[in-house]
Protein backbone atom coordinates (compact mmCIF):
# COMPACT_ATOMS: atom_id res chain seq x y z
CA UNK A 1 0.00 0.00 0.00
CA UNK A 2 1.12 3.58 -0.56
CA UNK A 3 1.74 6.09 2.22
CA UNK A 4 -0.72 8.99 2.46
CA UNK A 5 0.02 11.78 4.96
CA UNK A 6 -2.79 12.86 7.29
CA UNK A 7 -5.09 15.42 5.67
CA UNK A 8 -3.89 14.65 2.14
CA UNK A 9 -5.58 12.78 -0.66
CA UNK A 10 -3.56 10.07 -2.38
CA UNK A 11 -0.92 11.62 -4.64
CA UNK A 12 -1.35 11.42 -8.42
CA UNK A 13 0.64 8.74 -10.18
CA UNK A 14 3.95 10.02 -11.54
CA UNK A 15 7.00 8.56 -13.17
CA UNK A 16 9.82 9.15 -10.61
CA UNK A 17 12.56 9.00 -13.24
CA UNK A 18 10.99 11.98 -15.00
CA UNK A 19 10.46 13.87 -11.76
CA UNK A 20 13.91 14.29 -10.23
CA UNK A 21 14.39 17.27 -7.87
CA UNK A 22 16.04 20.26 -9.54
CA UNK A 23 19.14 20.07 -7.32
CA UNK A 24 19.72 16.44 -8.36
CA UNK A 25 19.43 17.39 -12.03
CA UNK A 26 21.91 20.26 -11.67
CA UNK A 27 24.37 18.12 -9.72
CA UNK A 28 24.16 15.50 -12.46
CA UNK A 29 24.81 18.12 -15.15
CA UNK A 30 27.69 19.69 -13.20
CA UNK A 31 29.49 16.40 -12.53
CA UNK A 32 28.94 15.26 -16.10
CA UNK A 33 30.38 18.49 -17.53
CA UNK A 34 33.42 18.25 -15.27
CA UNK A 35 34.11 14.67 -16.36
CA UNK A 36 33.61 15.60 -20.03
CA UNK A 37 35.89 18.62 -19.66
CA UNK A 38 38.64 16.47 -18.15
CA UNK A 39 38.49 14.17 -21.18
CA UNK A 40 39.59 17.13 -23.31
CA UNK A 41 42.72 17.77 -21.22
CA UNK A 42 46.14 16.28 -21.81
CA UNK A 43 47.29 13.63 -19.36
CA UNK A 44 49.61 16.12 -17.69
CA UNK A 45 46.97 18.86 -17.37
CA UNK A 46 44.43 16.39 -16.05
CA UNK A 47 46.88 15.19 -13.40
CA UNK A 48 47.67 18.80 -12.51
CA UNK A 49 43.94 19.41 -12.05
CA UNK A 50 43.69 16.33 -9.87
CA UNK A 51 46.68 17.50 -7.82
CA UNK A 52 44.86 20.78 -7.21
CA UNK A 53 41.39 19.38 -6.38
CA UNK A 54 41.79 15.75 -5.23
CA UNK A 55 42.29 14.92 -1.57
CA UNK A 56 45.70 13.43 -0.71
CA UNK A 57 45.95 12.09 2.86
CA UNK A 58 49.74 12.49 3.05
CA UNK A 59 49.46 16.19 2.21
CA UNK A 60 47.40 16.84 5.32
CA UNK A 61 49.56 14.58 7.48
CA UNK A 62 52.82 16.27 6.43
CA UNK A 63 51.29 19.69 7.05
CA UNK A 64 50.44 18.63 10.60
CA UNK A 65 53.73 16.74 11.16
CA UNK A 66 56.47 17.69 8.63
CA UNK A 67 58.98 15.36 10.30
CA UNK A 68 57.05 12.33 8.96
CA UNK A 69 58.30 12.83 5.40
CA UNK A 70 60.79 9.94 5.62
CA UNK A 71 58.07 7.67 6.95
CA UNK A 72 55.86 8.71 4.05
CA UNK A 73 58.60 8.02 1.47
CA UNK A 74 59.22 4.56 2.93
CA UNK A 75 55.51 3.78 2.77
CA UNK A 76 55.32 5.11 -0.79
CA UNK A 77 58.15 2.85 -1.93
CA UNK A 78 55.91 -0.20 -1.57
CA UNK A 79 52.50 1.39 -2.07
CA UNK A 80 52.44 1.43 -5.88
CA UNK A 81 53.82 -1.89 -7.18
CA UNK A 82 55.00 -2.04 -10.76
CA UNK A 83 55.90 1.64 -11.00
CA UNK A 84 59.47 3.03 -11.14
CA UNK A 85 60.49 4.85 -7.96
CA UNK A 86 61.59 7.92 -9.94
CA UNK A 87 58.13 8.10 -11.53
CA UNK A 88 56.55 7.83 -8.11
CA UNK A 89 58.66 10.66 -6.76
CA UNK A 90 57.74 12.88 -9.71
CA UNK A 91 54.04 12.26 -9.12
CA UNK A 92 54.41 12.91 -5.41
CA UNK A 93 56.21 16.21 -6.07
CA UNK A 94 53.16 17.37 -8.01
CA UNK A 95 50.80 16.26 -5.28
CA UNK A 96 52.82 17.81 -2.47
CA UNK A 97 54.18 20.73 -4.50
CA UNK A 98 53.67 23.67 -2.14
CA UNK A 99 53.73 21.77 1.15
CA UNK A 100 50.39 23.29 2.10
CA UNK A 101 47.32 21.39 3.28
CA UNK A 102 44.98 22.56 0.48
CA UNK A 103 42.09 22.20 2.89
CA UNK A 104 39.56 22.88 0.12
CA UNK A 105 40.34 19.41 -1.22
CA UNK A 106 38.38 17.97 1.73
CA UNK A 107 35.38 19.09 -0.32
CA UNK A 108 36.53 19.54 -3.92
CA UNK A 109 37.59 15.90 -4.40
CA UNK A 110 33.90 15.07 -4.63
CA UNK A 111 33.70 16.89 -7.98
CA UNK A 112 36.15 14.53 -9.73
CA UNK A 113 35.73 10.89 -10.72
CA UNK A 114 38.13 8.18 -11.76
CA UNK A 115 36.11 7.12 -14.81
CA UNK A 116 32.73 7.47 -16.50
CA UNK A 117 31.65 4.18 -14.88
CA UNK A 118 32.56 5.61 -11.48
CA UNK A 119 30.53 8.74 -12.22
CA UNK A 120 27.48 6.95 -13.64
CA UNK A 121 27.37 4.57 -10.66
CA UNK A 122 27.34 7.50 -8.26
CA UNK A 123 24.70 9.37 -10.26
CA UNK A 124 22.35 6.39 -10.36
CA UNK A 125 22.71 5.94 -6.60
CA UNK A 126 22.25 9.70 -6.10
CA UNK A 127 19.04 9.72 -8.14
CA UNK A 128 17.65 6.78 -6.19
CA UNK A 129 18.49 7.82 -2.63
CA UNK A 130 19.40 11.49 -2.91
CA UNK A 131 16.09 12.45 -4.53
CA UNK A 132 13.83 11.73 -1.53
CA UNK A 133 16.32 13.43 0.79
CA UNK A 134 16.45 16.51 -1.45
CA UNK A 135 12.64 16.65 -1.52
CA UNK A 136 12.43 16.43 2.24
CA UNK A 137 15.24 18.82 3.20
CA UNK A 138 15.14 21.38 0.38
CA UNK A 139 18.09 22.52 -1.69
CA UNK A 140 20.14 24.38 0.94
CA UNK A 141 20.02 21.77 3.73
CA UNK A 142 20.48 18.97 1.20
CA UNK A 143 23.67 20.51 -0.21
CA UNK A 144 24.86 21.12 3.36
CA UNK A 145 24.36 17.44 4.15
CA UNK A 146 26.18 16.43 0.97
CA UNK A 147 29.08 18.79 1.70
CA UNK A 148 29.50 17.67 5.31
CA UNK A 149 29.31 14.01 4.24
CA UNK A 150 32.04 14.69 1.68
CA UNK A 151 34.27 16.21 4.36
CA UNK A 152 33.48 13.40 6.79
CA UNK A 153 34.43 10.83 4.17
CA UNK A 154 37.76 12.53 3.51
CA UNK A 155 38.58 12.74 7.21
CA UNK A 156 37.89 9.05 7.89
CA UNK A 157 39.87 8.15 4.77
CA UNK A 158 42.75 10.30 6.06
CA UNK A 159 42.51 8.76 9.55
CA UNK A 160 42.83 5.25 8.12
CA UNK A 161 45.44 6.05 5.42
CA UNK A 162 47.27 9.05 6.81
CA UNK A 163 50.43 8.64 4.71
CA UNK A 164 48.77 7.55 1.47
CA UNK A 165 49.84 9.59 -1.56
CA UNK A 166 47.12 8.24 -3.86
CA UNK A 167 44.51 10.93 -4.64
CA UNK A 168 40.97 10.41 -3.39
CA UNK A 169 38.23 11.41 -5.86
CA UNK A 170 34.51 10.84 -6.27
CA UNK A 171 31.13 11.86 -4.88
CA UNK A 172 30.69 8.49 -3.20
CA UNK A 173 31.02 9.88 0.35
CA UNK A 174 28.34 12.50 -0.36
CA UNK A 175 26.07 9.90 -1.95
CA UNK A 176 26.66 7.60 1.03
CA UNK A 177 25.61 10.43 3.34
CA UNK A 178 22.41 10.95 1.36
CA UNK A 179 21.76 7.20 1.44
CA UNK A 180 22.11 7.12 5.23
CA UNK A 181 19.79 10.12 5.57
CA UNK A 182 17.19 8.38 3.38
CA UNK A 183 17.30 5.31 5.62
CA UNK A 184 15.90 7.45 8.43
CA UNK A 185 12.51 7.65 6.70
CA UNK A 186 12.18 5.56 3.50
CA UNK A 187 11.62 2.30 5.37
CA UNK A 188 8.54 3.56 7.21
CA UNK A 189 5.82 0.88 7.59
CA UNK A 190 3.31 0.92 4.74
CA UNK A 191 5.42 3.14 2.51
CA UNK A 192 5.53 2.29 -1.19
CA UNK A 193 8.76 3.49 -2.80
CA UNK A 194 6.83 4.92 -5.75
CA UNK A 195 5.33 7.47 -3.35
CA UNK A 196 8.77 9.01 -2.80
CA UNK A 197 8.32 11.04 -6.00
CA UNK A 198 5.76 13.25 -4.25
CA UNK A 199 7.13 16.15 -2.16
CA UNK A 200 4.20 16.27 0.28
CA UNK A 201 4.38 12.55 0.97
CA UNK A 202 8.12 12.60 1.53
CA UNK A 203 7.91 15.49 4.01
CA UNK A 204 5.07 13.86 5.92
CA UNK A 205 6.76 10.49 6.47
CA UNK A 206 7.74 10.24 10.15
CA UNK A 207 11.52 9.98 10.46
CA UNK A 208 12.91 7.23 12.67
CA UNK A 209 14.78 8.35 15.80
CA UNK A 210 18.09 6.52 16.12
CA UNK A 211 16.79 4.32 18.92
CA UNK A 212 13.83 3.14 16.86
CA UNK A 213 15.84 2.76 13.67
CA UNK A 214 17.62 -0.26 15.14
CA UNK A 215 14.21 -1.92 15.61
CA UNK A 216 13.31 -1.52 11.93
CA UNK A 217 14.22 -4.85 10.34
CA UNK A 218 14.18 -3.53 6.75
CA UNK A 219 16.45 -0.63 7.63
CA UNK A 220 18.84 -2.90 9.52
CA UNK A 221 18.97 -5.36 6.63
CA UNK A 222 19.77 -2.56 4.18
CA UNK A 223 22.47 -1.11 6.46
CA UNK A 224 24.03 -4.56 6.90
CA UNK A 225 24.10 -5.23 3.15
CA UNK A 226 25.49 -1.73 2.49
CA UNK A 227 28.40 -2.18 4.92
CA UNK A 228 29.23 -5.72 3.78
CA UNK A 229 29.28 -4.85 0.07
CA UNK A 230 31.40 -1.74 0.65
CA UNK A 231 33.96 -3.65 2.67
CA UNK A 232 34.06 -6.56 0.20
CA UNK A 233 34.58 -4.27 -2.81
CA UNK A 234 36.98 -2.02 -0.89
CA UNK A 235 39.13 -4.94 0.26
CA UNK A 236 39.30 -6.23 -3.32
CA UNK A 237 37.59 -9.50 -2.39
CA UNK A 238 34.99 -8.86 -5.09
CA UNK A 239 36.27 -7.50 -8.44
CA UNK A 240 34.62 -4.45 -10.01
CA UNK A 241 33.98 -4.71 -13.73
CA UNK A 242 35.79 -2.03 -15.71
CA UNK A 243 37.51 -0.42 -12.70
CA UNK A 244 41.26 -0.58 -12.15
CA UNK A 245 41.40 1.73 -9.12
CA UNK A 246 40.70 0.75 -5.54
CA UNK A 247 37.49 1.62 -3.73
CA UNK A 248 37.92 4.03 -0.81
CA UNK A 249 35.46 2.24 1.43
CA UNK A 250 36.58 4.25 4.47
CA UNK A 251 35.40 7.45 2.75
CA UNK A 252 32.06 5.80 1.99
CA UNK A 253 31.62 4.84 5.63
CA UNK A 254 32.68 8.30 6.82
CA UNK A 255 30.08 9.95 4.60
CA UNK A 256 27.45 7.41 5.64
CA UNK A 257 27.98 8.05 9.36
CA UNK A 258 27.81 11.83 8.87
CA UNK A 259 24.56 11.57 6.92
CA UNK A 260 23.03 9.20 9.47
CA UNK A 261 23.91 11.39 12.47
CA UNK A 262 23.37 14.88 11.03
CA UNK A 263 20.08 14.26 9.23
CA UNK A 264 17.92 15.12 12.30
CA UNK A 265 19.68 18.50 12.65
CA UNK A 266 18.69 19.49 9.11
CA UNK A 267 15.31 17.76 8.90
CA UNK A 268 12.12 19.79 9.26
CA UNK A 269 9.78 16.90 8.48
CA UNK A 270 7.67 14.72 10.72
CA UNK A 271 9.28 12.70 13.51
CA UNK A 272 8.06 9.32 14.73
CA UNK A 273 7.29 9.43 18.45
Amino acid sequence: MSYTPPGHSPPPRREPILNLPTVIVWLTVLLGLIQAGRSLLSAYDDYALMAWLAFVPARLSLWLAPDRVDEMLNAMATAIPGQDLADRLQLVRMLLADGGPRLWTLLSYGLLHGSWLHLVTNLVWLAAFGSPVARRLGTGPFLTLMGLSTIGGALLHWFSRELDVLPLVGASAAVSGATAAAIRFVFAPGLRFGSLADDAVVRAIPAEPMGQLWRNSRALLFIGIWFVTNILFGAGLVPILGEETSIAWEAHIGGFLVGLMLFPLLDKGALRR
